[in-house]
């Protein structure tokens, strides 16, 4: 063989040793952080993590580039580059009073360390050599060597904890829930003197397992705030680590705490909010005769309001009772009822299929006049994408969430106030909250799979509180963010979110008006944004900006690709084969529907 052929063909090696090793250390990375250590050293171990994973990654990419140099040196074209990088959508270890591990995911996460250690070692070895045959330096195969020895290291001082902690606690190794020994989560020290957190979510913790079910609420008023990345993560393993009588207790107990908090199992909050709900509609069916009982003995007009407010509240549970109905119908997943609130414009969270099992999850957060009462369209558009989703997904899973977390702006005289006004960022900023707050339960009761994905995507004002998340979680919350008739997303750039380049992505009907003001910060849609546009078909004016779910869409089929991963198999705009109108809603029915 010429050289040159040699030269290609160790391109071609080189290329294969990325594609086969650049995500040895990611299934590590996953298992650290969806909970398998909370607290103690964790931080450091997962930043050293990571920094491996860099480091591998970038010894590939420097390899790659070196030899690809080369092959141009040689008279050749330049060869298509293998990406180096991949994608691990999990929450990061922080830091914590409370220590404590999953055992069954620490043993994992021991096995994949030796794997992974393995795996690099005979990277090392054959980098080196690829790398010498041609005269080039060597030190990608050296570092890649030292990250080997670095991970068979941590995998033995791992064991070593372990087997102290099965010494030192032995009846925490006991089997619970039927599962087998081993399956359970140490929470050394928990129930010992804390050392205060920013939010005391420790000191709450520890008052409702001693039987304050008061301070469950406490907890989940500081979960709104979404100011703290690892508290989802510390409620999961606080709550894996109660006896199973405990767990019982507290859900019938104070089901409206246990239904409302981030990170337990979705199988757990949607129990209890089904009880809850059903004890809400048996007091105030109550409380409603009461109140008609009275009003008819006295007359007092002032017993009308109480009475109006118990009777909306019924209502708004007579919705949700029937959303419920639909779900394991026809085919579909069962509706898991996540959260809900009767009061004020209401609350509202479900989802279609089980976020915590699903290969990849996708939440819908609506926009400018969302409210419980007409949530209904929220949910059907979740269900369409699940189906959508599920339809090219193979033999994966998935999840859709519709979204009514937070207090979206009304179209109502209330618009002209700074906290619901869509002009205004204040609803975002703090809905920002509660979805990070959310995703980061998400990531915590998810059971850990390396190739499990997330996915995030807002409609109108909910865009901006989705790119304000982004920006609380920046790398933590999402694989891809979505945005379809966005009036932007609260940043200059889809760079400032901190997602992987290229998975931010716009859709934009035309004549949508909410898409064209651009009024919060920059227009996602322009090409200086940096996001990559999708097909979304052209409607009138007056539905463009609802279009985005329609069945059979190109905008639907096309946002469930990007939400399977599959974005080769994007539809694209066909070329134009008759002139396209600015205004079609003016145009007669028959030209309208060319124009479509």
């Amino acid at each position: 063989m010429s050289e040159t052929g040699e030269v290609r063909e160790a391109f071609r090696r080189a290329s294969a040793l990325v594609a086969d090793h650049r995500a040895d250390l990611d299934q590590a990375v996953h298992l650290m952080a969806v909970h398998a250590w909370v607290g103690g050293g964790a931080p450091r171990f997962a930043a050293e993590l990571s920094r491996h994973r860099a480091i591998l990654q970038s010894c590939l990419e420097t390899a790659l580039t070196e030899i690809s140099r080369l092959v141009v040196r040689h008279g050749m074209l330049p060869p298509g580059m293998t990406s180096v990088h991949t994608s691990v959508t999990s929450m990061t270890a922080t830091s914590s009073a409370f220590r404590g591990v999953d055992v069954e995911t620490m043993n994992a996460l021991v096995c994949s360390l030796e794997r992974a250690a393995e795996r690099m070692s005979d990277l090392s070895v054959r980098l080196h050599a690829e790398l010498a045959v041609l005269c080039l330096p060597t030190d990608p195969g050296w570092d890649v060597a030292h990250s080997a020895d670095w991970a068979r290291g941590q995998a033995r001082d791992l064991k070593r904890r372990l087997s102290w902690i099965q010494r030192a606690e032995p009846d925490a190794w006991t089997p619970w829930d039927g599962g087998v020994v081993s399956s359970g989560v140490v929470g050394f020290g928990f129930f010992e003197a804390f050392a205060p957190d920013p939010g005391m979510a420790a000191a709450l913790l520890r008052r409702i397992a001693a039987g304050d079910h008061t301070a469950l609420m406490a907890v989940v008023a500081l979960q709104e705030q979404g100011q703290d990345p690892g508290l989802a993560a510390r409620v999961h393993t606080w709550w894996r680590g109660l006896p199973r009588g405990l767990r019982e207790e507290l859900v019938s107990a104070a089901p409206q705490g246990v239904g409302a908090l981030n990170g337990l199992p979705a199988s757990v909050r949607d129990r209890a909010n089904r009880l809850f709900l059903a004890m809400e509609k048996t007091r105030l069916r109550a409380e409603s005769a009461r109140l008609t009982r009275e009003i008819a003995e006295s007359g007092r007009a002032t017993m009308f309001l109480p009475l109006d407010a118990a009777l909306n509240a019924l209502r708004r549970i007579d919705i949700i009772e029937r959303m419920l109905t639909v779900g394991g119908a026809a085919g579909h997943p069962p509706l898991l009822l996540l959260s809900f609130n009767l009061t004020g414009l209401g609350r509202l969270v479900v989802s279609w299929g089980d976020p915590d099992t699903a290969d990849t999850t996708v939440t819908y957060v609506p926009g400018l006049g969302t409210r419980l009462d007409t949530f209904d369209d929220g949910v059907e558009r979740a269900r369409r994408l699940w189906q959508q989703c599920q339809t090219t997904a193979g033999g994966r899973h998935v999840a859709s969430i519709a979204w009514l977390g937070y207090d979206a702006p009304q179209l109502d005289p209330g618009i002209i106030s700074f906290g619901r006004s869509v002009a205004m960022g204040g609803a975002a900023d703090r809905g920002a909250g509660a979805l990070a707050a959310f995703v980061d339960g998400l990531h915590a009761a998810h059971v850990p799979a390396p190739s499990a994905r997330n996915v995030l995507l807002g409609h109108s004002y909910g865009s901006l509180v989705t790119g304000k998340a982004a920006v609380l979680r920046p790398g933590l919350l999402a694989d891809d963010l979505i945005f379809v008739g966005s009036p932007g997303v609260g940043v200059e750039h889809a760079g400032d979110l901190g997602v992987a380049p290229g998975h931010v992505w716009v859709g934009e009907a035309g004549n949508d008006p909410v898409a064209y003001l651009g009024r919060f910060t920059a227009d996602p849609g322009d090409a200086s944004f940096g996001a990559k546009r999708f097909l979304v078909e052209r409607s009138v004016i007056t539905e463009a900006h609802s279009s985005y779910w329609n069945p059979y869409s190109s905008s639907l089929r096309n946002m469930g690709r990007i939400v399977n991963s599959q974005y080769g198999h994007l539809i694209k705009p066909e070329p134009l084969k008759q002139p396209q109108l600015l205004m079609p809603e003016l145009a007669p029915p028959e030209v309208r529907e060319l124009n479509r």
